[in-house]
């Protein structure tokens, strides 16, 4: 029973082989040895601490001479039981020192009793319907290893009804109320990564670390392919002929197979796949019956092509896999190291997992699953299911259906989940999900889908991040690691008092990996970040694996607002100053052709990253704060991708990062390019290396729009703010370095296009040496971001690149003055992609003569502006005329680059401008809510006051200088215009929001705090009846001429040029 037969990769049934082969490796003089401390360039990848084998075995029981046999008459009072249910004496210890031939019933040990297994060279098989440990069943102890084969074998049929009708947690399974100790032998490593590529032929397997692996033992040698499904995969298992230590210096071991291998295993600088063992000592398994009446047949096509792959694992298969499971619970306890769990799990039956620890609470604080190994499992691997403080280390799952490492309902803390692996995750119901866009129709629960969230099946479902997930590493599945958002716990948990999963914050999320995955949806990815689980109006399961914006996204907090917040409301807002941020470090993701990580989570840092040959090396939406510190993108490593038939590497992209075109928050800091970007002479300005980034290679190329950096520019509706910056970003070898993403059919540019802009803080990525700006290049953006005569043009994107000093910097509002007008949009105007008309109702220009011929930037219904500030200002003129009313809102700005606007008005028109505070009561004497503006007699006096004022000239040019207010009052109780480092109120947290990080700030707009403007003029709807008259005002000092949005130059005679200014200074 141990020597179980093996399912190839091409679905045959293998047996293992005896036959030996003599040592042979193809590649055994071309291919350079990769070691630990060659395996990565940026991040740090932790290891699992080596186990001290000196010290003699202890506290073995199985050597107790008190016990009772078996075997023996006398311990049953009577007969040796041979077949139904059996209850093992009260008050008694029993030992199986040889096989139980029979199969019985359902094995009871009552809570005064303990079953122990003894130690023999030929091992010992025990088969059972199931068993109830009320007391203990023991396998050796930690200080007494099991070194002999045990096998357990769980036997049963599945019921018809078995998802809806439950049978007892004993049923086919181990129900553990009482104490589960099985400790088999030690093996460390129980995986391990190549050290040098293995060919198809070769027989001998080189690995980083050393081993202790004995002959005949199985190991899988998992995929380094970019698709890994059911269907096509380039997972194998392999038998063990012997095993070499320290082959080469720095090499842990060489590994000789008894069959040579089928597929190529790649271990190159970049990325090395991995190398499992699944044998173990103890077995608990499944009988034959386990395996599924409905195997998928593996060749459904589907209309939809991946790439040139139109091939899937058939929808709504292998739904009936009824293996064996062990459940800890009711207060039992659980210690298992060194066991192979093989044809275990129930599909589809809540709670018959092949590891489960369920509804322990704080009680089993001191249980494990360790150095264990989990395969051909029917359902998961290893669930922690309202459990806290427990260890699952150093497992090796492989070809399991549905998530493997699995906590379960959002509630599970501060256990460790550290050095498994999970390999060949197969995903249950429909097929994966996909959509065209960043949406995705949601799964509900039904009887071919207890947890909705199955049908985006990763190795890691992490649906708390308060715990330890360290050097873990996954490969194949929907995705590699999943990160949902879960607005309240779920199942028993839902409705209690307790912390929403997503406040949570994240205790170490360290050192984890992932590969051949993310193949179904482009914005899946090897870390995802993404996904919605919740209940629907019907009270059922739900889940959304895209972007799901109607929902609470992840907003880690540093208090319990279920403890603190107001009336105990667990979903009280979680202050700016109470913020905390998602954190992982040393991550690491290879051969994923979708993302390597995407995040639309909400706050989240990224420190340490590295992701080769990705379809996307980064993806981020964050509102309030993506950091992303020391990372390397290598979209192309140049080594041969392994792809299925009729798929080109020339189809899947090559890119680095994509700016988002709203609502964004993102700082990214130390991170280097490296072959990324479509290979073109149409794109070789900055540099025309005929090997730069990736061309039309068959298996080394990239899609033909891939770029280093990109634009997400089809939208009018949604627009940017202020919202990116980088520094220290690094190209190496790339071809294309920007794109402009729009895929509207249309030949005017879209208001996302026009506005796009980034803070280049170091001018790393414009050349220029120091802060600068990329900014918009589009024709129809006019001079927008032509600040003067030194802007460099780049026409990939096409960009404008221009420096900043002191005195300049960006600034952002949204002016509304046409509700009419306005509600249109997203409907009948300026849509999201959308190809509806997005019409022009007015331009904005910088003030002066300089852009006297500049029609100026177009204004729609859709009015966010952002641009330059700091000059001589901006005029805005509506094609309807003058705005009656209007009202300035999410203004960013810092308060040291003034942001002037002008309006010419009828003559003679009056103003009311009142700043409005939001969530701000006029109840106290320290703190205003309103402030009125007053008039001042010049433009000086505006530029130079708190933000306050305006002026009016003789023409009716209304000018006023538009600052970002506190968001929760105006003034102490006079108005102040708030630097970055006053204090908010309260004396909490800051008067003004921002991200920073790496000496880089971002402010950060507020929705309810805003600017009202009301003229007193006659009106026609929305705007003033009579029209103004347009002129060009004067900027400069006569005898000067205006060179730029914010400065005037005069040519001396000496040759000399004099320039000032808009602040005045020279």
């Amino acid at each position: 029973k141990n020597l179980r037969g093996s399912i190839n990769p091409k679905g045959k049934k293998t047996q293992e082989s005896a036959r030996p082969y003599p040592i042979t490796t193809a590649n055994s003089l071309h291919s350079p040895y990769i070691t630990t401390d060659k395996a990565n360039e940026v991040v740090l990848l932790p290891h699992p601490i080596e186990p001290i084998n000196s010290f003699p075995r202890t506290n073995c029981p199985q050597e107790d001479p008190n016990l009772l046999d078996w075997h023996i008459n006398s311990t049953w009072n009577g007969f040796i039981p041979k077949s139904g249910d059996v209850t093992l004496p009260n008050n008694s210890r029993i030992i199986i020192r040889q096989s139980v031939n029979e199969i019985l019933g359902t094995v009871i040990i009552p809570s005064t009793s303990e079953l122990i297994f003894g130690e023999i060279e030929n091992g010992i098989t025990f088969d059972a319907q199931g068993m109830e440990v009320r007391g203990k069943l023991t396998i050796g102890s930690e200080t007494c290893r099991f070194e002999t084969p045990v096998t357990i074998t769980l036997h049963g049929n599945r019921p018809s009804d078995i998802v809806s009708n439950a049978r007892p947690p004993s049923f086919k399974g181990i129900s553990v109320t009482g104490k589960l100790s099985l400790h088999g032998k030690r093996f460390y490593r129980t995986w391990t990564r190549l050290a040098r590529t293995v060919e198809p032929g070769d027989n001998v397997i080189f690995l980083q670390d050393k081993v202790n692996w004995m002959s005949n033992q199985q190991i899988v040698l998992v995929t380094t392919s970019m698709k890994d499904s059911r269907e096509w995969h380039r997972n194998e298992i392999s038998i063990i002929e012997s095993v070499v230590e320290n082959p080469v210096p720095g090499v842990g071991a060489a590994v000789i197979l008894r069959d040579p291998v089928s597929y190529q295993h790649l271990a190159n600088s970049g990325y090395q796949g991995e190398v499992g063992l699944l044998s173990r000592q103890i077995i608990v398994q499944g009988n034959e019956a386990s395996e599924p009446t409905d195997p998928d047949p593996r060749n459904c096509i589907t209309k939809r092509s991946i790439f040139g792959d139109n091939r899937q694992p058939c929808a709504n298969t292998e739904l009936t896999g009824f293996g064996g499971h062990i459940m800890i619970h009711s207060g039992g306890k659980g210690y298992v190291e060194g066991v192979e769990l093989y044809r275990m799990g129930q599909t589809n039956v809540l709670g018959r997992y092949p590891m489960h620890f369920h509804l322990l609470e704080k009680g089993c604080s001191d249980c494990y699953f360790r150095d264990s190994s989990v395969h051909r499992s029917f359902y998961r691997c290893v669930s922690i299911h309202g459990t806290h403080n427990i260890i699952v280390s150093e497992n090796v799952a492989y070809n399991a259906t549905g998530f493997c490492y699995y906590l379960e309902d959002g509630v599970e803390r501060n256990n460790r989940i550290e050095f498994n692996l999970g390999a060949h995750i197969h995903m249950l119901g429909p097929e994966p999900p996909w959509g065209n866009g960043q949406k995705i129709h949601s799964f509900t629960q039904n009887e071919n889908l207890t947890l909705p969230a199955d049908v985006s099946a990763s190795a890691f479902y992490i649906t708390n991040v308060h715990n330890y997930i360290i050097g873990n590493a996954a490969s194949g599945g929907w995705s590699g690691f999943a990160f949902p958002v879960l607005q309240e716990p779920t199942g028993p948990y839902r409705g209690a008092k307790l912390r929403p999963p997503l406040s949570e914050t994240s205790l170490m999320i360290d050192g984890n990996t992932a590969h051949s995955t993310s193949w179904w949806w482009k914005h899946s990815a090897g870390f995802y970040m993404g996904g919605a689980l919740f209940y629907n109006e019907d009270d059922v399961l739900e889940y959304n694996a895209g972007r799901d914006l109607t929902r609470p996204k992840r907003s880690p907090c540093l208090v319990d607002k279920c403890k603190t917040g107001h009336k105990n409301n667990c979903r009280e807002y979680c202050q700016p100053y109470e913020q905390a941020w998602l954190k992982m470090t040393n991550t690491k993701a290879f051969l994923v052709a979708g993302v390597g990580l995407n995040s639309w989570n909400g706050r989240t840092e990224i420190i340490g990253y590295e992701c080769h040959d990705c379809g996307l090396f980064l993806e981020a939406l964050s509102t309030d704060g993506f950091w992303g510190h020391d990372m390397l993108g290598v979209c192309r490593s140049k080594t041969p991708l392994v792809l299925p038939r009729g798929v080109k590497a020339s189809r899947i992209p090559g890119n680095g990062f994509r700016w988002y075109d709203t609502g964004q928050e993102h700082i990214l800091a130390n991170v280097t390019f490296r072959n990324c970007g479509y290979r073109s002479d149409d794109y070789n300005q900055y540099n025309k290396d005929p090997e730069r980034g990736c061309g039309d290679e068959d298996d080394i190329g990239c899609e033909k729009k891939s770029s280093a950096w990109s634009f997400v520019t089809h939208s009018d509706q949604f627009v940017p703010e202020i919202m990116q910056a980088t520094k220290s970003i690094t190209f190496e070898n790339c071809g294309r370095y920007f794109y402009y993403h729009d895929f509207r059919r249309k030949t005017t540019s879209s208001n996302s296009g026009r506005l796009q802009n980034w803070f280049d803080s170091d001018g790393s990525i414009t050349g220029l040496g120091g802060p600068s700006v990329v900014a918009s290049g589009l024709t129809d953006a006019g001079m927008w971001w032509s600040v003067d005569n030194k802007v460099v043009s780049d026409i990939q994107g096409p960009l404008k690149f221009f420096e900043l000093n002191a005195n300049r910097g960006l600034g952002h509002f949204r002016i509304k003055w046409d509700d009419d007008l306005h509600r249109q949009v997203g409907d009948t105007q300026c849509g999201n992609g959308k190809d509806i008309p997005c019409d022009y109702v007015g331009y904005i220009k910088h003030m002066g003569k300089y852009y006297a011929n500049d029609a100026g930037l177009p204004v729609t219904a859709s009015a966010d502006i952002v641009g330059p500030v700091g000059g001589f200002g901006w005029k805005l003129e509506l094609n309807g005329g003058a705005p009656k009313s209007a009202r300035f809102e999410e203004v960013e700005v810092d308060p040291s680059t003034p942001m002037l606007l002008s309006i010419a008005y009828p003559k003679g028109t009056n103003f009311t401008i009142v700043a409005h505070a939001a969530w701000c009561k006029e109840d106290t004497a320290d703190f205003s809510c309103t402030e009125t503006f007053y008039q001042v007699s010049s433009i000086k006096d505006v530029r130079f006051g708190i933000g306050n004022t305006y002026y009016v000239d003789k023409q009716g040019v209304l000018t006023i200088k538009i600052v970002q207010i506190p968001k929760t009052f105006v003034g102490r109780p006079e108005f102040v215009l708030p630097q970055y480092d006053d204090i908010g109120k309260g004396g909490k947290g800051y008067a003004l929001p921002r991200f920073e990080r790496d000496g880089i700030r971002l402010p950060q707009r507020t929705k309810s705090n805003y600017l009202s403007l009301e003229a007193d003029c006659v009106s026609t709807g929305a705007y003033c009846s009579e029209i103004p008259s347009i002129y060009e005002p004067t900027v400069c000092f006569i005898g000067f001429h205006q060179t730029g949005y914010d400065h005037c130059s005069f040519n001396m005679a000496n040759g000399r040029i004099a320039r000032y200014y808009a602040d005045f200074s020279w």
